[in-house]
């Protein structure tokens, strides 16, 4: 199944919605969306909702960290939320977890 980033304005911010695989043929889009995301005026925090995301490589995992880094050098707000099963295992075992999510491991949240 081929990855889909969509977005919306949520409150004071923007959140991308991501579904699907993400993997080297399709970091890009989340690279690109959350770029335009942290680059919008209006955006002061910037939401990744990964709950329907059923696959992440490191490539993906690269696309978050620097989602992250672009934030906080645009003074935007960063969280990555909604991980779930393999994909939650993959970000806790890498140990980026807490970094994007801004959680413990083990406590993912669904909002």
């Amino acid at each position: 199944m081929a990855a889909s980033v969509s977005s919306y304005r949520n409150g004071d911010g923007l959140t991308v919605v991501v579904s699907g695989e993400v993997d080297l043929a399709t970091a890009p889009l989340l690279t690109d969306a959350v770029d335009a995301a942290t680059a919008s005026d209006g955006a002061a925090t910037v939401t990744v909702e990964l709950s329907e995301v059923t696959f992440l490589d490191s490539s993906g995992i690269a696309a978050l960290l620097k989602g992250r880094r672009v934030a906080d050098e645009r003074g935007r707000a960063y969280r990555v939320v909604g991980a779930t099963g393999t994909v939650l295992e993959v970000l806790e075992l890498t140990g980026v977890w807490t970094h994007l999510s801004g959680e413990q491991a083990g406590e993912a949240s669904l909002t």
